[in-house]
């Protein structure tokens, strides 16, 4: 597993995605935000790779910071929040606690901003079929929409050297894992969601070496 993880993060810009050297694209919605955008764009992904899920990893820091759950400020957001991250707790699939208690009060000392990167930073590696596929899926949109709810969370095709990820504009992009990523299953993965409704994609061609 140590191997993979440090291919991961050879192989992508944990700073920004899209500058990673092997970025292929992404979609995204383009129309103003309508309810239930980030499950349609969580079920394509999983009917898309519904024959393959079984066989993908997570590669995940994903934390919930219990001082900001559930404090949106819309209650309807709120309680999804809740629930979304009490089952996801629950599984194992994400660790909760509180930012001030881990990290301190002094939100602008440097030990602060480094004890926040270091959890960031904090990946690890888990088997897809490890998990209740539902408890997968409650992952994704809740990378998309929760407030409070932080790192960085990769679903990782080992077959085809591909990363995916979900993110806050309710699609997904896709990053090659390094020289051996399979273009052409990452492109037309976007071409498919290009047809969405409401989404559009992007896709990127990697340089040649």
């Amino acid at each position: 597993m140590s191997d993979i993880l440090q291919l991961l993060l050879r192989s992508v810009n944990l700073a920004g995605y899209g500058a990673s050297a092997r970025f292929l694209g992404f979609f995204e919605k383009d129309t103003r935000y309508q309810p239930g955008m980030e499950e349609s764009a969580v079920d394509f992904f999983m009917r898309y790779f519904r024959n393959d899920l079984e066989y993908f990893l997570i590669a995940s820091s994903v934390h919930a910071n219990s001082d900001e759950i559930g404090h949106y400020g819309d209650a309807a957001d709120d309680q999804r929040d809740a629930n979304l991250i009490k089952g996801l707790v629950g599984t194992g699939l994400i660790k909760e606690f509180g930012y001030k208690e881990r990290f301190g009060r002094d939100l602008s000392s440097q030990e602060y901003t480094e004890s926040v990167e270091r959890e960031w930073a904090n990946i690890a590696l888990m088997n897809v079929h490890d998990f209740p596929i539902e408890s997968v899926r409650s992952l994704l949109v809740a990378k998309m929409v929760v407030y409070g709810l932080y790192g960085h969370c990769f679903i990782v095709s080992l077959d085809w050297d591909l990363a995916f990820y979900p993110h806050d504009d309710f699609g997904f992009g896709v990053i090659g894992l390094g020289d051996n990523a399979n273009v052409q299953v990452a492109h037309d993965f976007l071409a498919q969601a290009d047809q969405l409704t409401g989404m559009h994609s992007i896709m990127r061609t990697p340089p040649t070496n």
